[in-house]
């Protein structure tokens, strides 16, 4: 016990702690647990205010729903800063900072980070343009290795597609360009592709994935390499990609990383609640479970007509060991299901948030 640090546990820290057999067992033990957990010279930190939440992020970057689906948490919030223009890329690194890529189209992008203490966005850098700005097509943040990469994907019209990724060096605030990675496709000029494209960093490398093909680059020899996908591989959904350690999930099958083996996924089934069939899947990773959260649309009928859309959600995490899917049977507040895009554009991600700063915020 002399060699526990009780004012840097969490909460959850300290409640497994108390839980464990050894300690459940010893009343003695246990007892000096709380005595040291309740001492006012203790001192807190960020890590005992905070808790790990789904956060749906507004396309300005204004507002944040963040949600605890385990314990029914559900705080709608605005975040302050000047962000000019809209959210095109977002990514949460391993060290729980939050960034975004904010700008408009054939514009200078900036990247700003998410304060948790004063719920703020602040200004980190500014992205260079790039020749041929004017046909960048998407916008990818993804870190390795502690560093922030950008990958923009290019699509000038009558040339081949291409995808230019740069390295950030925060101390020197400079983009490093790395090695391109040219596709054979023909670019269409722009704007407009419906093509999932979707970027993803994983055991220590970025994978950049299409519907029709992989591709992995190495930053210890800057260098990209092809996948060789299953036969029946395909993918439709770029929300539905996410990683986890050394695998990377995409829409019903699995990749390890590790073993450059694939394995099919326990076909998931959202709820028949949508009257027309209508609904987004959006797969997230929260205390290292891979979870979904389904966005239905009902036309609900007045007379002849469908004059009225509602929205519903559903949450699910997958058990592995069961090979099923679980529905969490979350039932998120009116104020949200009002408020939220009925195109689902709001940018999703999981991280550890402040609970003191969201709570003031709304009351601010």
């Amino acid at each position: 016990l002399p060699h526990i640090r009780f004012n840097l546990l969490t909460l959850e820290d300290t409640t497994a702690i108390l839980e464990h057999p050894l300690v459940r067992e010893d009343p003695g033990s246990s007892q000096v647990i709380r005595n040291e957990v309740q001492r006012p010279t203790s001192k807190l930190r960020y890590g005992m205010d905070a808790q790990e939440m789904v956060l749906l992020i507004s396309h300005r970057a204004d507002e944040m729903f963040c949600m605890n689906p385990n314990k029914g948490q559900y705080i709608r919030c605005p975040v302050k800063g000047n962000v000019h223009g809209e959210i095109h890329a977002i990514t949460v690194t391993s060290n729980n900072d939050i960034y975004i890529l904010v700008g408009e189209y054939w514009t200078q992008l900036s990247l700003l980070m998410y304060n948790h203490l004063e719920n703020v966005w602040e200004q980190q850098s500014s992205l260079p343009k790039a020749d041929g700005d004017h046909h960048l097509d998407e916008n990818f943040i993804v870190e390795v290795g502690g560093h922030l990469y950008h990958l923009g994907f290019y699509s000038p019209e009558d040339l081949n597609e291409f995808l230019l990724m740069r390295k950030y060096d925060n101390r020197r605030d400079q983009w490093l360009e790395c090695s391109q990675l040219q596709f054979p496709t023909i670019g269409h000029g722009g704007l407009g592709s419906v093509e999932a494209r979707h970027a993803v960093s994983c055991g220590g490398q970025i994978y950049f994935i299409r519907e029709t093909e992989w591709h992995r680059y190495n930053p210890t020899d800057n260098q990209w390499y092809k996948i060789t996908l299953p036969n029946t591989y395909e993918c439709y959904n770029s929300y539905a990609i996410v990683a986890i350690e050394t695998e990377i999930f995409c829409d019903d099958v699995m990749y390890d990383t590790s073993s450059d083996t694939w394995c099919d996924l326990p076909e998931f089934t959202p709820s028949a609640i949508s009257t027309n069939g209508a609904f987004v899947c959006r797969c997230f990773v929260r205390e290292g479970q891979l979870h979904t959260l389904v966005h239905h649309r009902l036309d609900m009928r007045v007379g002849d007509h469908f004059a009225r859309r509602v929205q519903a959600f559903q949450i699910c995490v997958l058990d592995r060991s069961e090979g099923t899917w679980t529905d969490l049977k979350v039932t998120l507040p009116v104020d949200w299901k009002e408020n939220l895009s009925g195109d689902f554009d709001e940018f999703l991600c999981a991280s550890r948030m402040y609970l003191p700063s969201l709570n003031a915020s709304v009351t601010d």
